[in-house]
């Protein structure tokens, strides 16, 4: 008995970042969205092969035939003619008809060609056995017998049945939080009557694997007929929910630097297997900012995936009197997805949505507005996700998106009046394009490098809401967050260091990744008014670690120097810090 390991392990390595979220981008929601934990394995799974192994003895190596002149391929025993000798054969003949079979390809005619015109002994039919059933472990099909019943050689040809399994059932077992019907319904590469393909079991595997509360492997048996093996995909999940708690400093001045944050992730609250997240939000004293998020998505099928999501947010922020910028903000918005592509390895998508948003303060955004009149926004979207995964833990993600604001109208304060009350010279209807592309590379065998990119192009001023934001972890580091905003913009950060060092096992598993990094961005703001500069660039380098611990909690620390003064906000050291930390079961 050999045992043979076959792992698909499609490599979370954006996962970190998941934990921690972007804010620097502008948008409502996505400064208090949701956090969301990805598991870190999403399929792997074991074989039991039996191989025959020669026994050592002399009988092995006896000559039975002088040389093996043909070889006759046939794909079940019962096909095999014992008495005939096939004498005037020469060369390979096939006898499987299906064109998509193995045994028709160059690989295993080669195989066979290099055993022609050998002696025939057990040793050599033995060894042409095995070759034959390493390329169908090389090309994806390890489920496959290979037998040479006892026949008549003396004319030279030997009758080799190859038989490709084939999956006689597939099974869902185990499991108490999902529906297995529901499950069932998601495995649809490996298909009952068809070959067993590594690739497609993996694939089904990665896509079951999707929830942060599941993890699903699967054993194969021999199946009820002949030449058949059933699958079953075994479940272990835990209670659907999760707790976590948190900390950083993405705050502005006005509102406090640092956030407290705590929230709940629940798995298929409404029984189709989709993610529910709630976040709260506050300041450090829990005066002067309350805010409120939740998000639902859900994946009816690998090709179409839906979003909704709002949150609500309140500022009472401190400044000298008589000035008073009181308000609050909500937002709610939709997205639908149509993916294009959707694998262990890669994911592209096009998606559209909707956005309304209402507020009466941009101080959230670093600004300050001329009254506390509410302008309301709606927002559509056109865009495109692509993502590219390797096992060496290299990715490359772009995100681009364009949003279109229609002309006022929509409600009492979808007007240029509204508007204005929040930015001067801002009004309905107006485009902007944003592209962003996150990478990693591995660099030699000991290094690995970074690589995020964020531009913007505008047709318009536009709220600070829609913005691109400058200063803070996730844009420029070594300056407050959003110390600067533009309507077009360009943002680039580079990271460079060691591979992660990883140490513990189980769930006490830790990763700790330490880097140097420098970050470059140019704010624009068109039309410029007194008080605004119309361009300002921004530079930092510095240094910063991530350790995560399992799958129980991270933290990031960045220290920045910041070169470059910009308006209201001098250049400087700052140190960036946030933390999570998740409570609640999890699947082995």
């Amino acid at each position: 008995m050999a045992l043979r390991r076959f792992g698909v392990l499609a490599g979370w390595t954006c996962a970190a970042s998941l934990l921690f979220g972007s804010s620097a981008f502008g948008q409502n929601f996505e400064r208090y969205r949701p956090k969301v934990f990805q598991p870190w394995e999403v399929g792997k799974f074991d074989l039991d092969l039996q191989t025959e192994t020669d026994a050592e003895t002399p009988s092995s190596d006896v000559v039975l035939v002088d040389a093996l002149e043909a070889v006759i391929l046939l794909p079940s025993r019962d096909e095999v003619d014992p008495h005939e000798a096939f004498a005037e054969f020469d060369g390979v003949h096939s006898h499987i008809h299906h064109s998509g079979s193995l045994a028709n390809s160059s690989r295993v005619q080669s195989i066979i060609d290099r055993h022609l015109g050998l002696p025939i002994t057990l040793r050599n039919l033995n060894q042409l056995s095995r070759e034959i059933i390493e390329v169908y472990e090389r090309c994806g099909q390890p489920i496959v017998d290979v037998q040479i019943p006892e026949q008549k050689i003396t004319g030279g040809t030997v009758q080799i049945v190859i038989v490709e399994s084939r999956i006689g059932a597939i099974k869902i077992q185990g499991g108490c939080w999902v529906d297995p019907c529901l499950l069932r319904q998601g495995i649809t590469r490996s298909r009952v009557g068809g070959r067993i393909h590594e690739s497609c079991v993996a694939e089904d595997l990665y896509w079951l694997n999707r929830s942060p509360f599941r993890s699903v492997g699967l054993d194969v048996a021999p199946g009820s007929l002949d030449g058949t093996s059933d699958l079953t995909f075994e479940v272990e999940d835990v209670f659907p929910m999760r707790a976590y708690v948190g900390y950083e400093d993405t705050g502005v001045e006005a509102l406090r630097l640092e956030r407290l944050y705590t929230g709940l992730l629940i798995g298929n609250p409404f029984g189709y297997d989709g993610l529910l997240g709630y976040q709260y939000t506050a300041d450090s004293e829990f005066n002067r900012l309350h805010a409120h998020a939740v998000s639902y998505t859900v994946d009816p099928s690998r090709e179409r995936g839906y979003q909704v999501f709002g949150s609500w947010a309140s500022a009472e922020p401190a400044l000298p009197a008589p000035m008073n910028q009181d308000g609050e903000a909500w937002q709610v918005g939709s997205r639908a997805f149509h993916y294009t592509t959707r694998t262990a390895r890669a994911e592209r998508a096009w998606f559209v949505g909707s956005d309304f948003k209402s507020s009466n303060t941009s101080v959230e955004f670093g600004a300050l507005n001329t009254s506390n009149t509410a302008a309301d926004l709606l927002q559509l979207c056109l865009g495109f996700n692509a993502l590219v995964r390797e096992e060496n833990g290299d990715y490359a993600r772009l995100n681009t998106i364009l949003n279109y604001g229609p002309d006022g109208g929509f409600t009492s304060q979808n007007n240029a009046a509204a508007f204005n009350s929040l930015r001067q010279d801002t009004a309905p209807g107006y485009a902007y394009w944003r592209t962003s592309l996150d990478m990693r590379r591995q660099l030699g065998r000991d290094y690995e490098g970074t690589f995020r990119g964020t531009g913007q192009i505008s047709s318009d001023r536009l709220l600070f809401s829609e913005t691109l934001g400058f200063g803070g972890y996730d844009s420029i580091r070594g300056y407050d967050q959003r110390v600067a905003s533009g309507d077009n913009g360009w943002l680039t950060s580079f990271e460079l260091g060691p591979n992660a060092w990883t140490f513990g096992s189980g769930d006490c598993e830790s990763n700790v990744k330490a880097y140097t990094f420098a970050d470059l961005g140019q704010a624009f703001i068109l039309d410029s008014i007194p008080g605004e500069a119309k361009d300002q660039f921004l530079s930092s380098v510095g240094v910063g670690c991530r350790v995560a611990v399992g799958q129980k909690g991270s933290l990031r620390l960045d220290y920045g120097h910041g070169f470059n003064d910009v308006l209201g906000a001098d250049a400087g050291d700052r140190i960036h810090v946030g933390f999570v930390s998740f409570f609640g079961p999890t699947p082995n």
